[in-house]
């Protein structure tokens, strides 16, 4: 499974490489860097959703690729729809990330450990709108309306997230780790 989760990343970031939108990479290479991460704590090891998530995990970096990659443009409802998803999206996925990472890594309670996600993803998620005013508009500037806009589908996707684990019968739970 490592060997098809390696070949994934890497074809993604060939397909970011080979279509010129190399400001993509840093993000691939984030989170390819938590998977490693990720993957080596014992907890998630055992869990016996790992590779569910991993696959999730390298699916949304495919639906990043796929969105922002294509050498064609839809309508302006239809790219609005997409941006909108991908923000959403982008909630889900990263701030189930950071919730694994509290929880197996620091073993907090679930409830604190998806409170600390949901804070630590928003405010990547800020940070994320300075680094593109940076990188596109070669300085830092007030949010635009769009900006505004990806901040809050973020908010909402967390807010989502939110009510996913929370109402879930088991919400994601370290495996037992044997011995104990």
């Amino acid at each position: 499974m490592r060997i098809l989760l390696l070949t994934l990343w890497s074809l993604a970031a060939l397909v970011v490489q080979l279509t010129g939108h190399t400001y993509i990479l840093p993000y691939a290479l984030v989170l390819g860097l938590f998977l490693v991460f990720l993957g080596r704590l014992p907890g998630y090891r055992q869990h016996p959703a790992r590779y569910t998530f991993d696959l999730l995990f390298l699916t949304y970096l495919w639906a990043i690729v796929a969105v922002r990659c294509r050498p064609f443009r839809w309508s302006i409802p239809v790219e609005l729809a997409l941006n909108i998803a991908e923000h959403i999206g982008f909630a889900l996925v990263i701030g189930l990330l950071a919730y694994l990472i509290f929880l197996l890594l620091f073993r907090w309670p679930a409830r604190r450990s998806l409170i600390a996600a949901l804070i630590s993803f928003n405010v990547l998620g800020l940070g994320n709108e300075v680094f593109q005013d940076i990188v596109f508009g070669g300085s830092l500037q007030p949010f635009d309306t769009d900006a505004w806009k990806d901040i809050g589908m973020n908010a909402f996707g967390s807010v989502l997230l939110y009510f996913i684990i929370n109402r879930s019968n088991d919400p994601i739970t370290p495996a037992p780790t044997s011995g104990t």
